[in-house]
């Protein structure tokens, strides 16, 4: 018994931490001097997290059309979807939105905090698609 708790111990001891990735201002910080860089560098990665969105938004719906075929369409799955994924990417610009509002800092530091806050939800709900 005692090495069994012992074993549990050391496997509980040596799991790595989950670490939070970077902002992607800072995966862009190569380009800390040279703005139009740092600006293909994060629209770069605004379409890369945009492209992981719409193959995880294809296939929750796909898995949505799946559900109303099986229900024959009496919960209407397809529809709420498509609803909530609107409803997300106007919560989406409007917050990134309100969030740059609140800078009182120059034109391109709040389009990089508008790139990256974009960057940030639309990775956070691929993720949240692709965990359903």
């Amino acid at each position: 018994m005692i090495t069994v708790v012992a074993l549990s111990w050391a496997v509980a001891a040596v799991q790595m931490p989950e670490f939070t990735p970077p902002r992607p201002a800072v995966e862009c910080s190569e380009h800390l001097t040279d703005w139009p860089a740092r600006r293909r560098c994060l629209r770069g990665l605004l379409d890369d997290a945009e492209a992981a969105l719409e193959r995880a938004a294809d296939a929750a719906l796909e898995e949505a059309r799946e559900s109303d075929f099986d229900s024959g369409g009496h919960f209407g799955a397809e529809a709420h979807f498509e609803a909530a994924q609107t409803a997300w990417h106007a919560y989406r610009d409007a917050e990134c939105d309100r969030r740059t509002a609140l800078m009182f800092i120059g034109e391109d530091s709040r389009e990089e905090i508008g790139l990256d806050c974009r960057i940030t939800l639309t990775r956070a709900r691929t993720q949240e698609l692709e965990t359903m």
